[in-house]
């Protein structure tokens, strides 16, 4: 059975352990800017992981079928051999998850750990949650309707 991860962004203080799990797990370096997973900062002092939730757009719009969909957990894969760094997944992703490793300049895109994630396991604050994927959309349910709720942002057209 699939899971996925979920976020309880009120939970989180910022540590950035999550960061440093991921990048010692894939890459032996505490390194954040190779990390797949990032916390962000809203202001006023409004941590929040961000991570792939697993839509698998970025699997459509790699030109050399270097990314794929692990059929044993349902993790987006990137195949390191084949990626080129063109950053097309960088691109269509609407969560700014996927980035290009600062070192090698292939995709980083949140493989689940191979169904075993470091940054759930060792978040102190228990911000992160990997559980049935089916369970997962009642929780990305929750947190855009909280989203929503939000003071809206007027967005301007472009400059002529």
């Amino acid at each position: 059975m699939w899971k996925n991860i979920i976020i309880h962004p009120e939970k989180c203080t910022g540590c950035h352990l999550c960061e440093l799990y991921c990048s010692f797990h894939h890459f032996k370096v505490n390194n954040p800017s190779r990390s797949r997973i990032h916390v962000i900062r809203n202001e006023p002092y409004i941590d929040s992981p961000i991570l792939c939730i697993q839509c698998g757009l970025c699997i459509n719009v790699c030109p050399v079928e270097a990314i794929i969909r692990n059929k044993k957990n349902g993790a987006i894969n990137v195949l390191i051999d084949k990626c080129i760094g063109c950053a097309q997944c960088v691109f269509v992703c609407p969560y700014g998850a996927a980035t290009i490793d600062p070192v090698t300049k292939k995709a980083l895109i949140c493989d689940l750990c191979n169904g075993e994630p470091e940054c759930v396991k060792n978040c102190p604050e228990k911000v992160l949650e990997y559980i049935d994927a089916t369970k997962a959309v009642y929780y990305k349910n929750l947190i855009l309707s909280k989203l929503l709720k939000k003071e809206s942002i007027p967005l301007e057209p472009y400059p002529k």
